[in-house]
Parts: C-alpha cells; structure tokens; sequence
C-alpha cells in the first residue's frame, strides 16, 4: 500500500512538472540528514566518553572498547554517569558486564 501511494505521488508530480525537488526525494533527503546528524551525535558521544575514562581509569584495551562502540546511545548516556563513580578499569569493566 505505502509503494503505492509512493508510485501515485511520483507520478502526480512527474505529470505537473514539478520543478526542483520532488516529495519523494525531499522525504528521503531529509531522513539522510536525520540519519547523518543522529550518527555524529553518538560518535561525538563515544569519542567523549573514551576520553574522559582515558584520564578517570586509564587506556581501555581494545575488547572493552569493542565492548563500548557497540553501546546503543541510552547505554552510552548511562556510561557517562556511571564513570564519574569508578575508580579503576575493573570499574569499568564491572559495568560493561552488568549491561544485559
């Protein structure tokens, strides 16, 4: 039903001669754009917090930072309060194992 009325629009704006962009198109621009600016948000949000546990407990080994970059951006909001409690990577890695 929804490729449908997709195929009905395009044609509807194709007949009218619809100048520079068509619904269709602007529709699916703007979700790329939505889809772009959530992706940097949420690695600006993972490069942050790598950082700041750089200094709070140290380097992280690349199984943990495996372990973060596949954080949903929820988790990644809780990490960032939670780091302000830890005192060493076994903190961390304590946190990390209690993620369901």
């Amino acid at each position: 039903m929804e490729l449908e009325f997709w195929r009905e629009l395009k044609a509807y704006e194709e007949e009218r001669k619809v100048p520079y962009i068509t619904s269709v198109e602007r529709i699916s621009y703007d979700r790329g754009l939505q889809e772009g600016e959530e992706g940097g948000a949420i690695r600006q949000a993972r490069s942050l917090l790598l950082r700041l546990l750089a200094r709070k407990v140290g380097s992280v080994n690349a199984r943990t930072l495996d372990r973060i970059n596949a954080l949903p951006i929820e988790q990644l909001e809780s990490l960032g309060e939670a780091l302000l409690d830890f005192e060493s990577i076994a903190d961390l890695t304590t946190w990390l194992d209690n993620q369901g």
